[in-house]
């Protein structure tokens, strides 16, 4: 049984040899490679291929005319197999005999560098042409079988017409096969060489430019009497701007007023004046803490207390008067208390006087629950006029970028015509309704107007090389430094951040970067003292140089 050949392009790596030999049953395999295929660049690889093919079992044998292949493959244990050669020719195989001393690792590489690829390819199809249709043999006497045959009469020639038998005589017709087939591969080699030297390899370098901060703090006068931009005296025209706007929202309560059940409950008034204390409900406010409360009913006569053991300073508990009911001002669940809890009681004709005058509660105070309603707060009302003439200004704003025009902050004065609420202050509502009405009268300015100011002032500075660029939008702040209503008029300040950045004229670089290796290339443009870094990428990815066309090779300046 044959061993059977697996053939691989220039390009195959490690991974895609090992998934094509997986799908072969055969333990003993022949890998035929090209030469200079992307297997022989490093002497890894081959190592890497024989532990991979060593896990899978097989025994593979190494068939290329790449001497440096031949090399790496013995190195790292392939055995080598040779194309059969012919008899009395030169051999055909993809192995050159050569008197010199073996190369070494690193000699194969200086000798493919020096060789002329085009004529070494030509060189091998002229070999290989000469092996497909190899000289004709002699044959041997001794091979030839004797047999009685008849005498015949014999001719000078066999047709009449001398071109015709010219014309088959079987040397010429092979003659003529083998330059039709040298012919064939020659043009093939040359139509793979314009492919693989010129169609297929490309270039793309991005170059980035060298750039410089910039800074500028300016004065710029904004007037509606002007009528075009001057970079020289910092004037820029403006519009007067006068729009009346009306803007309604719905909103939400945030006031809260509490509807729960009032808590109540019994409590013993302590009298210590000596004297009898009348006390009326609509002048008598006991207080726990923050929470108040009130009599029930009003309470006369009441009685002083006194001690049944001064010492000790036991109250005589039948100099008490009865216990008086008292309710929570407000409803809520935070107004209940529990028996004996003190309470504090200040009158309007007694005044205040804890030491003297208090009660404590004989029951719990209880009862007390909580529930709110939504009711409009002037918190509400301010809060909603704040974000109507917010909302209002917004949409002048957006109005005016739509046509190109800005409006500073404090470049224009603001009249509240009308603000109304469905509901008033307190009303016992969930969400009501504000309405504003507001007239504007300003100056706004065109934003590129602005933008082609600083650009020119600034450029006015700058060198031929260099152009300005901006970082981003907010990287230009605009205030208002004085404005005048009456007259018209503003002044801007004016703060601007960009970059100086470096031209770079690309019609001229791609032909410079012909035919040359990365890092030739690296060093022609970083050479040049506009441009700051490079990026490069070359294709197919086993080119080395770059395209010989310079269509073949795109620049563009990178950001």
């Amino acid at each position: 049984m044959s061993t059977p050949s697996v053939y691989i392009n220039l390009e195959d790596d490690v991974s895609k040899i090992v998934t094509r030999l997986k799908h072969q049953s055969a333990k003993q395999i022949v890998l035929v490679c090209p030469k200079r295929c992307f297997l022989f660049n490093d002497s890894i690889n081959l190592r890497l291929l024989k532990k991979q093919t060593d896990m899978l079992g097989k025994e593979i044998f190494i068939l290329t005319m790449d001497e440096r292949g031949q090399l790496y493959a013995k190195e790292a244990g392939f055995g080598l197999k040779f194309l059969p050669k012919s008899h009395g020719s030169s051999a055909f195989s993809d192995v050159k005999i050569s008197k010199k001393q073996p190369l070494t690792q690193q000699e194969p590489e200086e000798a493919e560098t020096k060789a002329n690829p085009i004529t070494e390819v030509v060189g091998e199809i002229k070999h290989f042409a000469q092996n497909i249709l190899p000289e004709k043999q002699p044959v041997k006497r001794s091979a030839i079988v004797k047999s009685p045959v008849p005498k015949v009469a014999t001719l000078d020639r066999i047709f009449e017409n001398e071109d015709f038998a010219q014309n088959t005589d079987p040397k010429a017709a092979k003659s003529k096969v083998y330059k039709s087939l040298v012919g064939l591969l020659v043009i093939s080699v040359m139509v793979i060489l314009v492919v693989y030297f010129l169609v297929l390899p490309k270039a793309t370098v991005v170059v980035y430019p060298k750039s410089e901060p910039v800074t500028r703090d300016m004065e710029i006068s904004l007037s509606s009497n002007i009528k075009e931009l001057d970079p020289s005296k910092l004037v820029l025209p403006a519009t007067a701007v006068s729009e009346t706007v009306n803007v309604s929202h719905k909103y939400e309560s945030q006031g809260k007023k509490q509807m729960g059940n009032k808590a109540s409950g019994m409590v013993k008034i302590y009298n210590f004046t000596k004297l009898p204390i009348n006390l009326k409900t609509s002048t008598t406010i006991l207080t726990v803490g923050s929470k108040t409360y009130s009599l029930v009913n009003d309470v006369s006569g009441i009685k002083p207390t006194s001690y049944s053991n001064a010492k000790t300073k036991e109250i005589d508990q039948s100099s008490l008067g009865e216990p008086v009911e008292i309710v929570a001002t407000s409803g809520g669940d935070d107004f209940n208390l529990p028996a004996g809890t003190r309470v504090e009681i200040t009158n309007q004709v007694f005044g205040s006087n804890p030491q003297l005058l208090y009660a404590k509660t004989e029951t719990e105070i209880s009862g007390g629950t909580t529930r709110y309603l939504s009711v409009i707060s002037q918190d509400d009302v301010d809060k909603s006029k704040e974000e109507l003439l917010a909302e209002a200004m917004d949409d002048i704003k957006t109005k005016l970028a739509g046509s190109g025009q800005s409006l500073a902050d404090k470049s224009y004065t603001l009249e509240v015509l009308q603000f109304t609420t469905d509901n008033q202050v307190g009303t016992e509502t969930p969400s009501f309704q504000a309405s504003m009405q507001i007239k504007v009268t300003g100056l706004a300015y065109a934003t590129k107007d602005l933008k082609d100011l600083i650009t020119q002032r600034i450029g006015q500075t700058l060198a031929s090389n260099k152009s300005l660029v901006y970082k981003d939008p907010e990287s230009t702040t605009v205030k208002i430094k004085s404005y005048d209503a009456t007259a018209q008029l503003a002044v801007l300040n004016v703060h601007f951040e960009g970059q100086a950045v470096f031209n770079i004229e690309l019609p001229y670089l791609a032909p410079e970067l012909v035919g040359k290796s990365k890092t030739e290339v690296y060093e022609i443009l970083k050479s040049k003292a506009e441009i700051d870094r490079v990026d490069m990428t070359l294709a197919p990815s086993w080119q080395k140089k770059f395209p010989y066309l310079a269509s073949k090779i795109k620049v563009t300046v990178g950001e």
